[in-house]
């Protein structure tokens, strides 16, 4: 389905978890049990953190939970391993999970092509197929999208100079008058385009990863979001709504906001 030429490689599977604190079964432990239960934790935490090939980001979550996990490997059942690890210590069977989300990297369908870019350099800057020119740009073109559909399908999670980290959910209307997937392919990639487009002015100041969800969860996409502030969260989310492919056919789920802390900082962060 898509352009000709288009990339259908999917990725990494990726788990989002986010859990409350029982403090009334935590403060019954005693003062000794929760300092091992704190380290041993922290020390699970900082294990994974380090684990070849497994990205682990943990969050202190705002008003809705009290810890995030974001947990990205190319193998879905060491995430699956490493949820019940968790679960098994002393701290996490003080944890109740009240919001999960399972998806998956992968390459947009709607990313440009080479022969969009042919088209383009063709149409728009009138060079010819077979010049030095056109032939330079769109080889440069092809390495640029080469790059991006492998940071999209092995994505990478930024570091700690994106503090703040935003999930939500979404998925694509199928209403009266606004059914996202009655509309041609084309339509669909023009105002995906757009959508792209107004995402790139907050370069720097948001990394964003999306993964799919579409058969795996209740919503079709997850959107994670690290921002260097508050601010540039609700800025592009705002100014991201305003584009019509989200003010036609977007529907929203809750949204998930934490910082991240380093797995030393445990107790600092969830004040234990």
């Amino acid at each position: 389905m898509g352009d000709e030429g288009a990339l259908e490689t999917a990725g990494w599977p990726v788990l989002h978890l986010f859990q409350r604190l029982d403090r009334t079964r935590w403060r019954q432990l005693g003062s000794e049990e929760r300092e091992q239960a704190t380290s041993e934790f922290s020390e699970l935490l900082a294990a994974a953190a380090s684990e070849d090939g497994l990205q682990l980001v943990s969050t202190a979550v705002l008003g809705k939970a009290d810890l995030g996990l974001i947990a990205v490997h190319p193998d879905l059942a060491r995430l699956q391993r490493l949820e019940k690890e968790f679960a098994a210590t002393a701290l996490g069977c003080c944890l109740e999970t009240v919001y999960s989300f399972l998806s998956i990297s992968e390459i947009s369908e709607y990313m440009s092509t080479a022969g969009d870019q042919a088209r383009r350099l063709l149409a728009e800057e009138g060079l010819a197929p077979d010049s030095p020119e056109f032939q330079q740009k769109l080889a440069g073109f092809t390495r640029q999208m080469a790059a991006y559909a492998e940071a999209r399908v092995h994505p990478r999670l930024p570091g700690s100079e994106h503090p703040v980290v935003c999930f939500y959910p979404m998925s694509k209307a199928r209403e009266v008058g606004a059914n996202w997937f009655s509309l041609p392919f084309s339509e669909r990639k023009r105002l995906m385009g757009s959508h792209a487009e107004a995402g790139r002015r907050f370069a720097g100041r948001i990394t964003q990863l999306i993964t799919s969800s579409t058969g795996i969860d209740d919503w079709e996409w997850g959107v994670t979001l690290f921002g260097r502030d508050l601010k540039a969260v609700r800025d592009v989310v705002y100014e991201m709504r305003f584009d019509e492919g989200s003010a036609v056919y977007g529907l929203f789920g809750g949204f998930w906001v934490g910082l991240r802390f380093a797995p030393a900082d445990l107790r600092s962060a969830l004040q234990l």
